[in-house]
């Protein structure tokens, strides 16, 4: 699998030395996840505190999966071709290239008594789950209770790694804006955080339009 070209900008340039190891940790349960299901073709990691996730995706599994589909709807169609704009095409794009995943199953890490990861796989076959959920649960220290089946066939997932290197960017103003807060005010950290929110809230502006107006003021 490869990783997603926004999961290795955030790994790269904004992840913090405290989860720099998610690439390894994504590694690892790729290898376990491939041994017990040969049908993944994807998997995410979602780092719950953070809310940031990452992504690792078999393009050629899920492709060749993808035009089979394609090939047997177009059979049952009668080969029907429909015109689209531009932004019609991009949206079919989008799904047939992940028209392959069939099943999905959620995993989550519990620690502490607290959900700490969220583990998404997705398999290019309805039945590669069968009977392997309590062999993955034992094999990435999830939480079997919580697992939940075929909930993010459409890979959700994918859209929030996507959006990962945005997030941590937003995060980065907010947590520069806090400090300078902090300094200026002499409050502790939290206290800032909480007025910079409290100012958010009152403009009805976002947090990090907050920030930014916060550090062109202060910086």
């Amino acid at each position: 699998m490869e990783l997603l070209p926004q999961s290795r900008e955030a790994l790269d340039e904004y992840v913090t030395p405290s989860i720099d190891d998610v690439e390894v940790l994504l590694r690892v349960i790729e290898g376990w996840a491939v041994r017990a299901v040969p049908d993944c073709v994807a998997l995410s990691v979602t780092l719950l505190d953070e809310d940031l996730t990452f992504t690792l995706v078999d393009h050629e599994a899920t492709r060749r999966a993808a035009d089979r589909d394609t090939s047997e709807d177009g059979a049952e169609a009668g080969g029907d071709v429909y015109a689209l704009d531009e932004r019609g095409w991009a949206e079919m794009a989008r799904e047939r290239a992940f028209a392959g995943i069939a099943s999905t199953v959620s995993l989550p890490v519990v620690e502490h008594g607290r959900a700490v990861l969220n583990i998404d796989l997705y398999a290019s076959t309805a039945s590669a789950f069968h009977d392997r959920i309590e062999g993955l649960v034992e094999a990435l220290g999830a939480w079997q209770a919580g697992a939940v089946t075929n909930a993010d066939l459409g890979f959700e997932t994918l859209r929030r790694a996507e959006e990962a290197p945005e997030r941590l960017r937003e995060q980065r103003l907010v947590d520069v804006a806090v400090g300078l807060v902090a300094a200026r005010m002499a409050v502790t950290t939290e206290e800032a955080a909480v007025m910079l929110r409290d100012a958010a809230a009152r403009a009805g502006v976002s947090e990090t339009q907050a920030a930014s107006v916060a550090q062109a003021l202060l910086a």
